[in-house]
């Protein structure tokens, strides 16, 4: 089966343990970038790892 290449916020939220308000707000400050399509928000796979590898050393 292939991989997803593009996940809803519901599905992004649920990958990084957090709450959908979370992820927007990390989305509009600029810390995870996202993919429109037309009016819909969508997150790739790699820029969440990304995102986990930048921001795994805050703690």
């Amino acid at each position: 089966m292939m991989e997803k290449l593009l996940l809803t916020r519901h599905e992004a939220a649920q990958a990084l343990s957090i709450s959908v308000d979370m992820l927007d707000r990390l989305r509009n400050i600029g810390y995870i970038k996202c993919v429109r399509i037309g009016s819909r928000v969508y997150f790739s796979p790699d820029e969440l790892k990304s995102f986990i590898t930048k921001e795994g050393d805050l703690c």
